[in-house]
């Protein structure tokens, strides 16, 4: 059956109506599977500070002379997930060379100035001693909450929050001034300085969840326990690095 010409019109443009139609339900999903978000879902994990304490040698058996001072540079570094609270330094030595009954005589005079950055500290001690100095570095932390899909999600929350406070440098440098008198010529050639020990005691806090998500994939992580060294991240003493003279550094 032939058509005739104004039905082919029609069959045309119904067919142009059909193509169009197609063409803007296949866009309008598109669109509206790219503009709908997935939302993961979120927990509240909460997690306290825990205090840590300890000691460690810096410097043992180092040599500071009546010409020339000993210097270096001293780093100190606590685990990558903790906060760095206090130092204190402790400086001991003796005079290796005095005598006289009554009087002692040759006494050396020592001179220690340990700074961070601008915040120099110094020590002056005669004949021997142990001596401290406290360092302030950075503010204990609060304990809280944070809002994450995954106990490794808040775990690298905390850990962006604290980033870089688990450092600290200390320039250091140590005198001696010997007390023996040059016409005693003989005692003055021989007192050339003296020998220094340098410790630290240190306080840093790290941080331990009170308890866990409800989301599924945390199932394992509750089942070892709530601290964060279960994780990878391992609470160990200091690392130090000692660079004998600043411009080795």
């Amino acid at each position: 059956m032939k058509l005739k010409k104004n039905d082919k019109i029609i069959l045309v443009v119904g067919i142009v109506i059909l193509i169009a139609a197609g063409t803007g339900i296949a866009l309008y999903t598109v669109e509206d599977t790219d503009d709908t978000d997935v939302k993961e879902d979120t927990d509240m994990f909460s997690y306290t500070w825990i205090k840590k304490e300890g000691t460690i040698d810096l410097l043992s058996n180092e040599y500071a002379s009546n010409s020339e001072p000993y210097e270096s540079i001293v780093s100190i570094t606590s685990p990558s997930n903790s906060v760095l609270t206090s130092i204190t330094m402790k400086l001991s030595w003796e005079d290796d060379r005095t005598y006289g009954l009554l009087t002692e005589k040759g006494v050396d005079t020592l001179t220690a100035e340990i700074s961070r950055g601008a915040d120099p500290k110094t020590i002056t001690s005669e004949g021997g001693g142990n001596e401290t100095l406290i360092f302030k570095i950075y503010t204990m932390p609060e304990s809280g909450k944070v809002e994450a899909i995954s106990t490794n999600d808040a775990m690298d929350q905390i850990d962006d929050m604290i980033s870089g406070q688990n450092k600290a440098s200390f320039d250091i440098s140590v005198s001696v001034s010997t007390g023996e008198k040059i016409f005693r010529l003989l005692k003055y050639m021989r007192d050339k300085g003296n020998d220094f020990d340098l410790s630290a005691e240190y306080t840093y806090y790290y941080y331990e969840f009170d308890d866990f998500g409800q989301n599924d994939e945390d199932d394992e992580n509750k089942e070892t326990g709530g601290s964060v060294e279960d994780f990878g991240h391992n609470i160990g003493e200091f690392y130090i690095n000692l660079g004998y003279g600043r411009g080795m550094i």
